[in-house]
């Protein structure tokens, strides 16, 4: 039974002032990969220095994989991941079985924009991938895809609850 929710977006801040929000409505856990990530490798500056070397990055991908599980085990939990994070289809097929996707879709215009607003860094090969092969897997895959290019945190966060509803009211009619 899935019980927790995974928000999947290129902008780490914007993804985590919704999932804040949404927590906080729906009484849920909150956690995010990424500090999962740091909190485990400790250093991460010397990591992010090995990552040049093919010791160094499978070192972070499997500390990657050993997070994911840790989190797919979680309940009433929603997760932050990173769509870097989801380059291994394991980590994502993990977290699919206990979570419901939610792929908070933004456009490069918006990306951009809103990088430029929170002086947020962008990784210019994690933005090309975003709107390639990985974006469509993200829509094909997720349970709800909210397309938020031109919403401000609260507004995407009130799009989401009508979103979440209407899914889970599909959800059980299908059932019937």
């Amino acid at each position: 039974m899935k019980t927790n929710i995974t928000f999947i977006c290129l902008l780490q801040n914007y993804s985590k002032n919704v999932a804040k929000l949404l927590c906080d409505k729906l009484d849920m856990y909150f956690t995010d990969v990424e500090d999962m990530l740091e909190f485990e490798l400790g250093d991460v500056d010397h990591i992010m220095n090995m990552l040049g070397s093919k010791d160094g990055k499978k070192y972070m991908k499997e500390t990657e994989v050993k997070v994911v599980k840790r989190i797919a085990s979680f309940e009433n939990t929603l997760v932050c991941v990173e769509p870097t994070t989801l380059f291994s289809n394991k980590n994502f097929d993990r977290l699919k079985k206990t979570s419901y996707i939610i792929y908070l879709q933004i456009s490069p215009k918006f990306l951009g924009k809103r990088a430029e607003e929170t002086k947020d860094i962008i990784d210019e090969k994690m933005l090309t991938l975003a709107f390639t092969e990985k974006d469509k897997m993200y829509v094909d895959n997720s349970d709800i895809v909210l397309n938020c290019s031109t919403y401000k945190e609260k507004k995407a966060f009130r799009k989401l609850l009508s979103a979440i509803n209407s899914f889970f009211k599909k959800s059980k009619k299908e059932e019937e």
